[in-house]
């Protein structure tokens, strides 16, 4: 019951903290594939470090309950997947295919980018 309450809370917290980083991404005029491109990539970032981090802390079994709240629920609902799924489909539905394929595999490079970028960073 401790590891569903732990990515419960971190989800209603990842969720909260998308919902408004995506508002003030917008304010700045930013398209809405851009906005969801850069909450992704800043999630793999933080997910890279935090795994990183979270490796090393292996003490009394808390290590799990951080990966748990942090790496499952927290950011697992900052970034999001399923508006980037839809985007593509959408993209496709309006017959722009080069678009779709361009944001496809801009996202999924930068993603894995940051990730790495995050994961060495953290083992500094």
């Amino acid at each position: 019951m401790q590891d569903i309450l732990s990515v419960s809370f971190g989800a209603v917290l990842g969720g909260n903290i998308r919902f408004i980083i995506y508002k003030e991404l917008q304010r700045l005029k930013l398209s809405k594939s851009l906005c969801i491109f850069i909450i992704n990539t800043f999630s793999s970032f933080l997910l890279g470090l935090s795994l990183s981090i979270i490796s090393r802390i292996t003490f009394y079994g808390f290590s799990n309950k951080l990966v748990l709240f942090f790496s499952i629920g927290l950011l697992g609902s900052i970034s999001t997947f399923s508006t980037f799924v839809y985007d593509l489909f959408d993209f496709f539905l309006r017959k722009k295919i080069i678009s779709a394929v361009k944001l496809y595999f801009i996202s999924i490079f930068s993603g894995v980018v940051a990730l790495t970028f995050g994961f060495f960073l953290g083992n500094q």
